[in-house]
């Protein structure tokens, strides 16, 4: 019987946590295939949460994070329910201990934020709005390659693809908002440091 799905980030966190018990390695896929939802928000939030977590500081992670971003992204553009992940992606590995030490420290603060979380605005979490949502993550991502060199410089594009996914999970429109708002945030702070 398939469970349901994470509705919130902090049942995200912990469902990865109980569906990796006596595992010493996590793939990414073993996190992809835990998820009995193949809804757009948690499917999005997976990556997001793990690109600003503490994991996102593990060499390569913002490049892994960011290309599953784009996947998914580009897929939820034609309502493709079960995204195709490539196998160099899905079959990359971490320690559950970083695992758990992540979800441990990020509990606290994440249980605090999900207190501002409401269904509001729907209208904005839903329908058409799909599209500018997963156009704008895309290209939130691609900024996660160059800022792979940059610490913490997936922060920013990084929450502001968590607000979207978590405003498409919870249904809050007022969360995509500010995502979009992150967003514009991010193009004005490349087109003025951009070093080219």
């Amino acid at each position: 019987m398939n469970q349901k799905a994470p509705q919130s980030l902090s049942e995200l966190l912990d469902h990865f946590v109980t569906s990796t018990e006596e595992q010493e390695e996590v793939k990414v896929d073993d996190l992809l295939q835990s998820l009995s939802s193949r809804s757009h928000g948690p499917m999005l939030l997976f990556p997001a949460i793990l690109a600003i977590s503490p994991l996102g500081m593990i060499p390569g992670m913002s490049v892994i994070t960011g290309s599953l971003i784009i996947l998914i992204g580009t897929q939820m553009l034609f309502f493709s329910s079960r995204p195709w992940i490539p196998q160099f992606i899905a079959h990359y590995s971490f320690s559950r201990e970083n695992l758990t030490d992540t979800v441990s420290k990020s509990q606290p603060w994440v249980k605090w934020f999900e207190k501002i979380v409401h269904n509001r605005f729907e209208f904005m979490a839903e329908g058409v709005m799909i599209y500018p949502v997963a156009i704008i993550s895309v290209l939130l991502a691609l900024s996660f390659y160059p800022l792979a060199v940059v610490p913490l410089g997936v922060l920013v594009p990084g929450f502001a693809v968590t607000l979207f996914a978590l405003g498409l999970t919870a249904r809050d429109g007022l969360l995509i908002f500010v995502g979009f708002a992150l967003a514009i945030a991010t193009a004005a702070i490349a087109w003025n440091y951009w070093p080219f």
